[in-house]
C-alpha cells in the first residue's frame, strides 16, 4: 500500500472514531431555567459537525433575539397550532427565579405570522416541514422579509449556514440531509405519521379568510401533523413524536426500520398521548435506550426535581429501569451514538 492510501485510511479511521465518540447536545428552551414547565415544547438539538436544529419553538423562545438561540439553521414544526406555532412569543426572564411556570407566563404577540416564522427569518433557517405547512411558511416569512422565500433545495441536501431563509417540505418515506459543507457528513431529517389533528387558527390568516372560518367555528386544513427521526452523524437516531397517539407504526416502521435510540415522547393526556399511553408505546412499540418527556402540559418540577403525582411522575415511574430525562429549561443535556446521557442530565429511574 502507497504512503498516500495509509495515510488515508488512517484519517478515515480517525474520523470514524472521532464521530463515534462525539456527543449530541440536547438544550431546552422553556419558560424557566432550571424547570420543565407547563408551555415547554421547544429543544435545540446541536450536532457534532456543528448543524443547529430547533424543534417546535411555541411559545416559551423569545423571537429570533432570544439569546438562548445561538444559530439556527433549521426549523422544524410538527403541526400548526398555536403552542406548536407560537402565537405569541416569551417576553419573561427565564432566568428570574420568579418566572412563571404555569399558563400565566409573560408574552407578546407574533400573530399573524408567528413565533417560527420570526425565528426562521430572523436566523435565514431552512424551515423542513409538510407541503402545506412549507408554502404557508415561505408566505409568512416572505411577509415579514418583504421578499420571496425560496425553496430549500431541489435535492436531498441543504447546505447550512444560509445567507437567507428557505422552506422545504419532507415527504414520508423521503429524507433530506443538513450539512455544513456539501458532501461532508450532517444530520439525516426525516418525517412519520402523527395521529393528531393539524387545523390552523383563523388568526394568522389574512381577510376574507379570517372571517369566513371565524363566522363557521373552523379551521384552516393543514394537511397531516408530523414526527420526526433525526439521525445524527455520530450515529444517534432520535424519535420525535410530536403530538400523537400509539399507532402500529411506532413498532413497524419507527423501531423496525429505524431504530431509534432515544425518543422524545409528548406525554400530555387530553390532547395527545397520556402518560401511560406514551409509557406502553415507549417499552412495547419502541424500545429505546432512554426517553425524554414532552409537552406535560403542567408545571412538571419543582426546582429541576419532578414533582410528585404529576402526569410526568407517573410516565417515569412505568418505565421500569429505561432512564427517563425531564428536559429543563438551559439544562444542556449530551447523548453519545446510543442514547446514553454522558453529560448534563440527572436521570430519573424507577427500579423494578
Amino acid at each position: 500500500m502507497k504512503r498516500s492510501q495509509r495515510v488515508l485510511v488512517v484519517l478515515f479511521v480517525s474520523s470514524l472514531v472521532w464521530a463515534k465518540s462525539s456527543v449530541v447536545a440536547i438544550t431546552p428552551l422553556g419558560a424557566r431555567t432550571g424547570d420543565f414547565c407547563q408551555v415547554d415544547r421547544a429543544l435545540l438539538f446541536e450536532d457534532p459537525t456543528g448543524v443547529r436544529i430547533l424543534y417546535d419553538a411555541g411559545r416559551t423562545v423569545a423571537g429570533s433575539e432570544d439569546s438562548r438561540l445561538g444559530d439556527v439553521h433549521v426549523v422544524l414544526l410538527t403541526h400548526v397550532h398555536t403552542d406548536h406555532l407560537g402565537d405569541v412569543k416569551l417576553a419573561q426572564d427565564p432566568n428570574d427565579p420568579n418566572a412563571s411556570c404555569g399558563g400565566d407566563l409573560i408574552t407578546s404577540p407574533t400573530v399573524p405570522y408567528s413565533n417560527v416564522a420570526e425565528i426562521a427569518a430572523g436566523k435565514n433557517s431552512a424551515v423542513l416541514v409538510s407541503a402545506d405547512v412549507s408554502t404557508f411558511m415561505m408566505n409568512k416569512i416572505a411577509s415579514l422579509r418583504g421578499v420571496p422565500t425560496p425553496s430549500c433545495s431541489a435535492g436531498n441536501e441543504v447546505v447550512v449556514p444560509r445567507s437567507e431563509p428557505c422552506s422545504s417540505n419532507i415527504g414520508f418515506g423521503a429524507k433530506r440531509t443538513v450539512t455544513m459543507q456539501s458532501g461532508t457528513p450532517g444530520v439525516q431529517i426525516t418525517v412519520v405519521h402523527a395521529d393528531h389533528g393539524n387545523g390552523l387558527d383563523p388568526s394568522f390568516l389574512i381577510e376574507p379568510e379570517r372571517t369566513n372560518l371565524l363566522s363557521n367555528g373552523l379551521l384552516a386544513p393543514m394537511g397531516p401533523a408530523l414526527g420526526y427521526v433525526l439521525t445524527f452523524s455520530n450515529g444517534l437516531t432520535v424519535y420525535l413524536t410530536g403530538d400523537t397517539g400509539q399507532t402500529s407504526d411506532m413498532a413497524t416502521i419507527t423501531r423496525d426500520y429505524y431504530a431509534p435510540k432515544l425518543v422524545v415522547f409528548n406525554i400530555g393526556d387530553i390532547f395527545t398521548t397520556g402518560p401511560e399511553e406514551a409509557a406502553f408505546a415507549v417499552t412495547a412499540l419502541l424500545g429505546p435506550n432512554a426517553v425524554i418527556p414532552e409537552h406535560a402540559n403542567e408545571i412538571a418540577t419543582e426546582n429541576g426535581r419532578v414533582r410528585d403525582g404529576t402526569k410526568t411522575a407517573r410516565f417515569i415511574g412505568m418505565l421500569g429501569r429505561l432512564p427517563a430525562y425531564p428536559p429543563l429549561s438551559g439544562r444542556t443535556m449530551q447523548f453519545d451514538s446510543d442514547g446514553n446521557c454522558v453529560g448534563g442530565c440527572g436521570a430519573v429511574r424507577k427500579r423494578r
